[in-house]
């Protein structure tokens, strides 16, 4: 504070998300001491971040003897009544993984792009995502030695894909390569596509995604593409929640998907493309159609600029999906009991409002179900976030608010998030211990948060005794203990469990302290299903036919944020034709 005016704010720390809190920073701070006025803007996709800021500085205002009440009565930035238009060749609709990498790759072909993005930052729901990416057939650098616990798990695959109903032409198939792998004398992880289709057909109950390798083609294209574009994948790969055979990595080094956006941005600014321009904070708003084709679309800038761009090729919506659009999930997600008129706990990050099903089904897009939503089973309770567990290594210990188990941990995700719904106030705890949450390093668990940042703000909980762990999370210590006792058991076992669960890695038990407990909740994870494209990533009406000049990838069609990663050479040559 100087005698008469605020001369500067400074942020001096935070657990936030960088790449979201940054621009939340960098814009508030800045526009208090150039308004002298608390009645700023909060940054689009910031909001909670913003509304801190400007909390802690009234607070700095009040210790100062300043008066916080005429400084919210000094008026803020005046919106522009401005209309710009802009021409370009092809328009894309969200700077998430699905639009960064179609922009590159448009880029790439020399195509002139203008991305149009709601947030104040790039990133999508890559920015709060696990970053995990699953590695079909990787190269043996990046596999884990073959461990006996990893047959079980294999064996009770099999048997579930049969009792799925996956044809035993494809399981007996799977079941011959994983011989001839190990006959010949590899000690590494087995893998195939044929394999991945299996899983993915177990992990979503449904018999017919086993008999296409594409998703395992899909994936493995993403985490090539990905890595020659400047990002370093996490070695050995590993199991997580819902997917827990070994086969998972995540960028070295950076919290979540964070590491993905850095690597992304970087090789965008070295790269120099000189018609590659993103408008930031500009929501689109609708699409423009002349003569049955989309020519463009028209948006809003949260400075009240209205932006008309007009694109000669195509419109390339890559919105995400619908996590935050109560309407959307109560029409599409009937199953589950959404109600339009309530909010809904979603651990993706702000925006995913279902703006892309909205504007393509006002030009004639069909919009389909698919009957499924992704769930997530360990969101925290208040935040909705994901990246406060520690020792999610896939084959954890879960337990109720009451210290029993409850499932099958191992088993795929959805199933563990209804399971989780059924608990006394639908929480539970995953427990971890030392031993078996050896994937912090450098202090930072597996989403690349800071640990102690985790436990200093409560996000998750440390003791050295289950007995203090039991008590700083409210749980009867007596059953814990009983829990862990029978647990460890089990882990030893080798035969299932009362949960059917048998794949219990050497670092399963819980012996050894300190242990730590992540508390956890149901909530929407990844929409897959919406808008319906052909193999050109076309946008198609009610009756199968392309909309002229629409394009749709990535969540907005039912591609998870990550696979997307890989398209975006499919989405630039489908758009060119």
């Amino acid at each position: 504070f100087g005698e008469n005016a605020i001369e500067a704010v400074e942020v001096l720390g935070h657990y936030e998300s960088e790449r979201i809190a940054n621009t939340a920073i960098s814009a508030i701070t800045s526009d208090i001491v150039e308004l002298q006025s608390l009645d700023v803007d909060a940054v689009t996709g910031a909001t909670l971040t913003s509304m801190a800021i400007l909390s802690a500085v009234r607070d700095c205002v009040g210790q100062a003897g300043g008066s916080v009440s005429d400084l919210e009565k000094v008026p803020g930035r005046e919106k522009s009544d401005a209309v710009e238009v802009i021409e370009t060749e092809v328009a894309i609709i969200g700077a998430g993984a699905a639009g960064l990498t179609s922009a590159i790759a448009l880029a790439e072909s020399g195509t002139e792009v203008l991305v149009m993005e709601k947030c104040g930052f790039i990133g999508g729901s890559m920015l709060v995502s696990g970053g995990r990416l699953q590695y079909p057939e990787a190269p043996l650098e990046y596999r884990q030695e073959t461990t006996e616990p990893m047959r079980r798990l294999f064996a009770e695959v099999m048997e579930r894909a049969r009792d799925l109903g996956v044809s035993e032409e494809r399981v007996s198939q799977v079941e011959q390569q994983y011989e001839q792998w190990y006959a010949e004398g590899n000690t590494k992880t087995f893998d195939s596509d044929e394999f991945y289709a299996v899983l993915g057909a177990v992990g979503f109950g449904n018999p017919l995604a086993a008999e296409t390798t594409l998703d395992a083609e899909s994936a493995r294209r993403a985490c090539e593409w990905v890595t020659a574009h400047g990002v370093e994948l996490e070695k050995p790969l590993l199991g997580i929640m819902g997917f827990s055979w070994p086969r998972s990595t995540h960028p070295v080094g950076r919290p979540a998907g964070e590491g993905y956006v850095d690597a992304l941005e970087a090789y965008i600014q070295s790269a120099g493309f000189p018609a590659l321009d993103i408008l930031f904070s500009t929501s689109a708003q609708e699409l423009l159609v002349e003569d049955g084709k989309v020519t463009g679309v028209r948006g809003q800038c949260d400075d009240g600029t209205t932006y008309e761009i007009h694109a000669s090729k195509a419109v390339v919506l890559a919105t995400g999906g619908y996590t935050d659009s109560p309407k959307w999930l109560a029409r599409l997600q009937p199953q589950y009991g959404f109600n339009e008129g309530e909010s809904i706990h979603s651990v993706a990050p702000a925006g995913h409002s279902g703006d892309g099903l909205d504007m393509a089904e006002e030009v004639g897009a069909a919009v389909v179900s698919c009957g499924e939503v992704m769930l997530n089973p360990y969101a925290h309770p208040q935040y909705h976030i994901v990246g406060h567990i520690i020792g999610d290594t896939g084959n954890p210990l879960v337990v109720n608010k009451e210290g029993k188990r409850f499932v099958n941990e191992t088993g795929k995700r959805t199933d563990l998030a209804l399971a989780v719904m059924d608990q006394p106030d639908q929480l539970c705890y995953i427990i971890a211990c030392d031993q078996n949450s050896n994937i912090m390093p450098d202090g930072r668990n597996f989403d690349g948060e800071p640990a102690e940042g985790l436990f200093e703000n409560g996000l998750a909980y440390r003791a050295d005794t289950l007995d203090e762990l039991a008590d700083q999370i409210d749980i009867p210590a007596s059953a814990l203990k009983k829990t862990v006792e029978e647990y460890n058991a089990a882990c030893v076992a080798g035969v299932p469990d009362e949960f059917g669960r048998t794949y219990f890695e050497e670092t399963a038990p819980l012996v050894e302290g300190p242990f730590y407990a992540s508390p956890g909740t149901w909530a929407v994870l990844i929409t897959v299903d919406g808008l319906t494209v052909d193999e050109r990533f076309r946008v198609l009406d009610d009756g199968g036919q392309p909309i002229a000049g629409l394009f749709a990838v990535g969540e907005v069609c039912g591609q998870p944020c990550l696979q997307v990663l890989g398209y975006g050479d499919v989405i630039a040559k489908g758009v060119l034709g």
